[in-house]
């Protein structure tokens, strides 16, 4: 990874990261971690926009595993099993549209107190 980066993104489980000196990308979420071109990180975005989270939950409802929606991968026996919060969140770390509608991850890392 370069050394001169910029946090783009931040949530609780991940970040999007822009390399400065090559250009290009790092997503991290969760244990998975993607180094991405700007044309891979957009379309990455479009097929996670396009997901039919109640097709997916509907689909997979009678699984063993809790985590319903696949994103398939290049690699035939390996498939990225997320839930539907886990896609939001995605959704909001590639968000280019509007950077300030709602509280990131930074807002809120230390907690809330009610006083």
């Amino acid at each position: 990874m370069c050394c001169n980066y910029s946090i783009l993104k931040q949530t609780q489980n991940g970040m999007l990261i822009f390399l400065k000196g090559c250009g290009n990308y790092q997503l991290t979420f969760n244990n998975l971690n993607f180094s991405l071109t700007e044309d891979e990180l957009i379309a990455f975005a479009n097929y996670l926009k396009r997901i039919d989270i109640d097709y997916w939950e509907k689909e997979y409802e009678h699984s063993i595993y809790k985590k319903k929606i696949p994103i398939p991968t290049l690699q035939s026996n390996f498939i990225i099993l997320i839930n539907r919060l886990e896609l939001y969140e995605l959704l909001v770390l590639l968000n280019f549209e509007n950077t300030n509608e709602i509280l990131s991850y930074n807002d809120l890392k230390n907690g809330i107190f009610w006083n």
